[in-house]
């Protein structure tokens, strides 16, 4: 599992694109898979800040047999969610099986153009 550390800003929107690879170097294939993000202030509470998701499309799969992924966090709820770091991870489900893909710090920071 990898450590994903992102830095956005609530001036603007973030785009990412991303290739789930394995050690090695292989592409992971993510065809039939889902994909689910969320942030919390600490990994341990009930509540989630914010949820990215590919069936709510803040999570895209661009190329399944590449591994090829986008995230993307519109500008308005950058700037409702409080500004500082939270814990998040990003999960890949497949036939009832949840593996996590990453885990890191997201770090909200104001943007001064908002």
């Amino acid at each position: 599992m990898a450590i994903v550390n992102i830095t956005a800003y609530n001036d603007a929107d973030f785009n990412r694109t991303f290739i789930w690879k394995t050690v090695s170097g292989a592409a992971i294939n993510l065809t039939g898979g889902t994909m689910e993000m969320m942030l919390r202030k600490r990994a341990e509470d009930q509540v989630a800040l914010l949820r990215l998701a590919t069936d709510t499309g803040e999570i895209t799969i661009l190329d399944a047999g590449a591994g090829r992924f986008a995230l993307r966090i519109a500008q308005y709820e950058l700037e409702r969610l409080d500004l500082g770091e939270f814990d998040q991870s990003n999960i890949f489900s497949k036939d009832g099986a949840k593996t996590r893909i990453w885990s890191g710090t997201f770090i909200n920071k104001a943007g001064p153009t908002r």
